[in-house]
């Protein structure tokens, strides 16, 4: 299948403090992944350490020499003009390995806080354009937009080396799958199986042939994606039991074909819109993986040994994934897990 095949990770964050986040940062940059994602919180549902994820990232850029570095973020908690000059800086810190998600925004980081996030498509949309602009103009720029506004507007630092930073977008949605075609770099959605994820790529291809564009060139299929790595199903399948309120999204499990009935309480509810200070929330949410069958749990997930890894990971790349973002923690031994995708998953994939 070859080296175009890429296989980044999600940092723990949650989880280890910042110090435990650098390390994993130069652990996983030696070991030969391709990239790694700092999820980007004011504050995680689960109680922890909740640094600013750029931070983070800027500091893993002076330790590590070789993986992307990236987060999963929104455009609403920043100007898109600061945003720019912030990426580009960190682009150079880290010699081009600087590259950023966008989605619509999540609860837990905007509602508590009084910040704004009406017509959060269209905002992420003129955000992705101001910022691009920035980027390649050599010249001051005047642009009025729906909800930003420059005048003579220019940057004193680009990108390194390149005149875009790439911008990848985590979306389910038809508009969104649209706009990431006429305008991302790249596609990381979460929590989809294989076959849902060809059906929402021929969206997001509907997007660039509509704007002219073709996605052969450069464009980055992504996928963010739960896996548990053990001796066989069954034990890879027990730890993420406990887990199954986050490893599927209830509109996805419809949309998979699974006529599950979820009670009306909890319907609505996911990772994006409960926020930590809602304790009655929190609790429903957990409660709601009750409702999703094993069989789900395994779809939309990689989960066994490592042939069942393997096999499962070739069916989505059958379906159009490039780039598989990991979470692998609640493998039964994450370090373990961690090492087999280092040293015999991914080598099987690269042909290394």
């Amino acid at each position: 299948m070859g080296k175009d095949i890429k296989f980044g990770l999600s940092a723990p964050m949650p989880g280890a403090d910042l110090n435990g986040l650098l390390d994993f940062s130069v652990k996983v940059d030696k070991l030969g992944f391709d990239s790694v994602w700092y999820p980007d919180h004011v504050v995680f549902v689960s109680p922890t350490e909740a640094h600013e994820a750029w931070t983070v990232a800027t500091a893993a850029a002076m330790k590590t020499k070789n993986i992307s570095l990236g987060t999963v973020s929104d455009p609403h908690r920043m100007h898109p003009a600061v945003f720019a000059q912030r990426l580009a800086t960190i682009d150079h810190l880290s010699a081009g390995r600087v590259c950023l998600t966008l989605g619509v925004g999540e609860a837990m980081n905007l509602d508590s806080y009084g910040i704004k996030w009406d017509r959060p498509l269209s905002r992420l949309r003129e955000a992705m354009k101001v910022m691009q602009m920035l980027w390649k103009s050599n010249a001051p720029l005047n642009y009025q937009g729906d909800f930003y506004t420059l005048s003579q507007a220019f940057l004193q630092v680009k990108p390194y080396k390149r005149d875009r930073i790439p911008m990848y977008i985590a979306t389910h949605t038809p508009k969104g799958l649209r706009l990431t075609g006429e305008l991302g770099d790249g596609w990381l959605p979460i929590d989809l199986t294989p076959n849902l994820y060809a059906e929402y790529f021929k969206t997001v291809e509907e997007g660039a042939r509509g704007v002219g564009r073709s996605l052969d060139d450069g464009f980055d299929p992504a996928l963010w994606v739960f896996t548990s790595v053990g001796k066989n199903v069954e034990e890879a399948y027990k730890t993420l039991e406990p887990f199954k309120y986050v490893l599927i999204m209830q509109e996805q499990l419809k949309k998979a074909g699974y006529d599950i009935e979820i009670p009306e309480e909890y319907k609505g509810l996911n990772y994006f819109n409960v926020i930590p200070q809602d304790a009655t929330g929190r609790q429903k949410f957990r409660e709601m993986g009750k409702f999703f069958p094993r069989e789900a749990v395994l779809d939309f997930t990689i989960t066994g040994s490592k042939r069942d890894c393997i096999k499962k990971i070739e069916k989505f790349i059958d379906k159009g994934v490039r780039h598989f973002v990991l979470f692998y923690r609640f493998s039964p031994d994450p370090d373990k897990a961690l090492r087999t995708y280092a040293k015999q998953i991914i080598p099987y994939f690269k042909g290394i």
